[in-house]
């Protein structure tokens, strides 16, 4: 696993048992969990779950007495390590291993924690919109540990294996691959699903309840099923029929599809989707065989390579996944219906994130965000989609597509930042991008462009002023310009760095009209 980049604290200072990340949460030095083995007994009716977690964990640093992990209020019933009693403190979200080991760097050992209790968030157990018992997991951005204890935070990604003991009549889905179903006594059945590629706890989940699973079919050896309530079956037929097509058009355009396998699951999500690795979890309300959620579906499938495999390492940088999946859910529809509704979309997007602009202004990268649940923002998503949509106006179709597809190979299963990206980016596009990412990533805004033109007949020349009118930095941008003529259209490119500039173009006759950046490249408003 990929250190934190840029923490060298974390570096000189293992010997201490936690530092704190720019994102404010308390990280642990020396240690890096390297697989979870989740064994959960559920019983639907009472609401209660029986908890048996194994965290194999690696040591990265020297004198490291004690383990913190988040957990929350379920109880503890004991802890081992390396299957001898340990001592520990459950004190509010926080459970602290004291270590009889004295362990070096590169070594590694077992705990296993076993509680008990009825989860008050992140696992829930409680009717689905028919009125039947179900049980789902929903941990974004950091409710994991009320159901399993954890480092949870994205920097510490791992493996997981869940063995869930389940009424019989109760199908149960997971990350990764299918191990085992095995028939037990007392109507009891247990399912073990593994995943054998690191993923962060918050994309770690379960389900269960009486699905009607369809097989979809497969795509390069990738198997393709939707999880559905029986009484929503066709459905989800209907709405999940262009899974295989978003499947096979992010591959081809990004890379290898990272999971064993790829679920689309009804679920009771708090979100319209979720984008659990392997296991993709929708809202059980947006299930109506109408086709209407194809952009969540085409943004929950682009997650599982933007978020889940390359993982955002501070949740400051959050728009490294959902930046990515709104613009490649844009590109999907770009791809499968044309330009006129990607632009339709990017559209959509530009509006939501003006609004959001209006209401609260802020930059993609907020540090005043200290509390997790305000972590996502419509900049987040929207602006972050436009960044890239930029990016690629400024590179070109090539360069930017190979910067993406080199970033998420260098970045695979692993963690990343914003600077990670552009070093990337800045490589592909064989110049530096420092003052790109710092007004669009870093800045509050957007330009505000006010375009004006005057006509000298005897030099035929046009003379375009530019000004930006919007508070705050001044942007550099390369715009495009489409001057209009009678039966002629002739196109320049200029280069905007100032508040106030003039562009004197040559032109055969008197423009009858002049358009800033007519193919909608740039993030800006204009006014007149």
């Amino acid at each position: 696993m990929r250190p934190f980049a840029g923490c060298i604290v974390c570096l000189l200072l293992l010997n201490i048992s936690s530092v704190f990340a720019a994102d404010g949460y308390q990280r642990v030095a020396g240690i890096d969990i390297i697989h979870y083995r989740i064994g959960l007994t559920l019983d639907p009716m009472d609401s209660v779950i029986t908890g048996e977690t194994g965290i194999l964990v690696s040591f990265t640093g020297t004198g490291i007495t004690e383990i913190p992990l988040d957990f929350g209020a379920l109880t503890v019933d004991r802890v081992l390590e390396q299957d001898v009693e340990a001592a520990y403190k459950h004190e509010g979200e926080r459970l602290t291993v004291t270590l009889k080991g004295t362990y070096k760097s590169g070594d590694r050992t077992q705990l296993t924690i076993f509680y008990h209790g009825q989860p008050k968030d992140g696992l829930f157990i409680q009717n689905n919109k028919f009125g039947n018992r179900a049980i789902f997991a929903d941990n974004f951005s950091n409710r994991a540990h009320h159901w399993f204890p954890s480092i949870d935070h994205p920097y510490d990604k791992a493996t997981v294996r869940f063995e869930v003991t389940a009424p019989e009549g109760y199908d149960v889905v997971a990350n990764g691959r299918l191990i085992e179903t095995t028939h037990l006594q007392d109507g009891l059945k247990r399912t073990i699903w593994q995943s054998t590629t690191e993923i962060p706890t918050y994309c770690m989940v379960v389900g269960a309840t009486n699905f009607s699973i369809v097989h979809a079919g497969s795509w390069n050896g990738i198997p393709v099923s939707y999880y559905l309530y029986p009484e929503d079956r066709e459905n989800g037929i209907t709405d999940f029929s262009r899974a295989l097509q978003m499947l096979e058009l992010y591959s081809t355009m990004i890379g290898p599809y990272p999971y064993a396998k790829l679920a689309l699951v009804q679920s009771s999500t708090r979100y319209g989707g979720m984008e659990n690795a392997s296991a993709i979890f929708f809202s059980e309300r947006s299930i109506r065989g109408t086709k209407q959620n194809e952009g969540t579906i085409a943004h929950e499938i682009a997650h599982q390579w933007f978020g889940d495999s390359v993982t955002e390492s501070d949740w400051h940088h959050v728009w490294l996944s959902e930046g990515f999946a709104t613009y490649f859910g844009a590109l999907y529809f770009e791809r499968a219906y044309g330009r006129d509704r990607f632009i339709q979309s990017m559209q959509g997007s530009k509006q939501r994130y003006l609004r959001a602009f209006e209401r609260n202004p802020g930059p993609i990268h907020d540090s005043r965000i200290t509390d997790l649940s305000d972590v996502l923002t419509g900049y987040h998503y929207v602006k972050g989609g436009w960044v890239l949509h930029m990016l690629r106006g400024i590179m070109g179709d090539t360069a930017f597509f190979n910067g993406i597809r080199d970033y998420y190979r260098t970045y695979r299963d692993e963690n990343a930042l914003t600077a990670d990206l552009q070093k990337v980016m800045e490589f592909h596009a064989e110049r530096p991008l420092d003052w790109f990412f710092q007004q669009w990533i870093y800045e509050t805004g957007h330009p505000v462009y006010q375009l004006t033109w005057t006509w000298d007949d005897p030099k035929k020349q046009v003379a375009v002023r530019i000004r930006q009118a919007q508070e705050g930095v001044t942007y550099r941008m390369p715009l495009m310009l489409s001057l209009q003529s009678a039966g002629n259209t002739t196109r320049e490119t200029i280069q905007s760095t100032e508040r106030d500039q003039t562009f004197t173009i040559g032109l055969d006759g008197k423009p009858t009209k002049i358009i800033l950046d007519p193919d909608e490249w740039v993030l800006k408003e204009m006014m007149n």
